[in-house]
């Protein structure tokens, strides 16, 4: 079709026109842009040790879609954050439910998970990620990784701990991981 086709079109058939093709030239641009975007969070993700964790961790986050790598690292430092803020609750029921050495453990876990790891540590992540302070953003993932594994030490000794607390505490490990391989990259 020539122009002389389009400029003799009365205005609104061309109108028409465009909209009956605009959603058929959108949605093969969506398509091509959420399959560039899969396969980065792929190419980070198959980055850690446990590539499905960190899938599923990104692959349940909105906005993962239209996320570039710093987008994608802040996803998975907020899983972080959910899964410590989950392991806080478990720790503190955990340790009412207790007695002695283990009830001790448990308080000062529930405490580190709530207030050391969550509030202080990722949150120090995500904002050096912002500020595209990659070194610090990793650091403080590590950090943070160390309170959870001085707990997951701990409460190995002690008895009556269900077996949901140590998957949940090797998950959150298992993410740590994967933020801190993928931070790296950046």
């Amino acid at each position: 079709m020539n122009m002389a086709f389009f400029m003799n079109m009365p205005r609104e058939i061309l109108l028409l026109f465009v909209l009956i093709l605009s959603p058929a030239l959108f949605t093969n641009e969506a398509k091509n842009f959420a399959a560039a975007d899969y396969k980065l969070v792929e190419t980070l993700c198959h980055n850690s040790e446990t590539p499905e964790t960190c899938l599923r961790c990104v692959n349940n986050a909105k906005g993962a879609n239209n996320s570039d790598s710093v987008g994608i690292a802040t996803i998975v430092v907020n899983c972080l954050n959910d899964k410590a803020n989950e392991l806080a609750v478990s720790m503190k029921k955990l340790g009412s439910q207790t007695q002695g050495p283990v009830k001790l453990i448990c308080q000062r876990c529930a405490e580190d998970y709530g207030q050391h790891i969550a509030k202080e540590e990722l949150a120090s992540s995500k904002k050096a990620l912002v500020n595209h302070k990659y070194d610090d953003a990793e650091f403080a993932v590590n950090k943070a990784l160390s309170f959870d594994l001085a707990c997951h030490s701990d409460l190995i000794q002690g008895s009556k701990v269900p077996t949901s607390v140590f998957n949940d505490m090797k998950i959150y490990e298992d993410l740590s991981e994967a933020a801190a391989r993928i931070i790296e990259k950046l």
